[in-house]
């Protein structure tokens, strides 16, 4: 944790184009009730899919396997949503297999060079089912299992918010007959490892 906090009036009164940066990766707008964070594209995940680790800290266990590495703690992300006023489900744990995730939902948009997509434009989604991402909300099993998890692409018990479209499954399922497969969208994301993509949140 200890990522700097702007709000974003705080951020345009020292530029006017100001967003998130490798120095600064989350900026919270309380007025609009939005959370912006600075993530990293994996570009191995343009070819290899993933079944469910969309966005993840860096600095978290699993923060070589999302499509998107963010650099903000995934706490100080869950604080960010509180203060935007957004209410997590709390509703799944390790024994939930089957369960959808509750909470908040937020829309989720991503800015690459300057223009807006949402997910369902930047994350190809094998069974086309989409994507509706809620605030489960996770914090002490989060701050327990050290995942670094911020955004679940299938319904999850550790990340802070995660995709209610499908249902919570474990290690052995995910390994023989998984929820999906997700990939970035090599037509919108640059293929150039590192490349620095800007995600929304909005509560809705």
């Amino acid at each position: 944790m200890g990522a700097m906090l702007f709000t974003l009036f705080e951020a345009y009164s020292l530029k006017k184009d100001f967003l998130p940066n490798k120095e600064t990766p989350l900026l919270i707008d309380e007025k609009d009730k939005k959370v912006l964070i600075y993530t990293e594209l994996n570009v191995m995940h343009l070819y290899q899919p993933t079944v469910h680790w969309g966005v993840v800290f860096k600095d978290g266990r699993f923060g070589d396997r999302a499509i998107l590495k963010a650099y903000v703690n995934q706490l100080d992300f869950y604080d960010a949503l509180i203060k935007i006023g957004a209410i997590p489900g709390n509703n799944l744990n390790k024994d939930s297999v089957g369960k959808y995730v509750e909470g908040d939902e937020l829309e989720v948009t991503a800015l690459v060079d300057g223009k807006e997509y949402s997910l369902k434009q930047i994350f190809e989604d094998s069974t086309g089912k989409g994507f509706k991402i809620r605030f489960g909300g996770n914090r002490r099993a989060s701050e327990e299992q050290k995942t670094g998890c911020i955004t679940c692409l299938e319904s999850c018990w550790i990340s802070i918010t995660s995709n209610a479209v499908y249902p919570m499954t474990n290690s052995i399922q995910r390994f023989i007959l998984p929820n999906s497969h997700f990939k970035g969208n090599k037509e919108i994301l640059p293929t150039k490892d590192g490349y620095p993509i800007i995600l929304i949140y909005k509560l809705k």
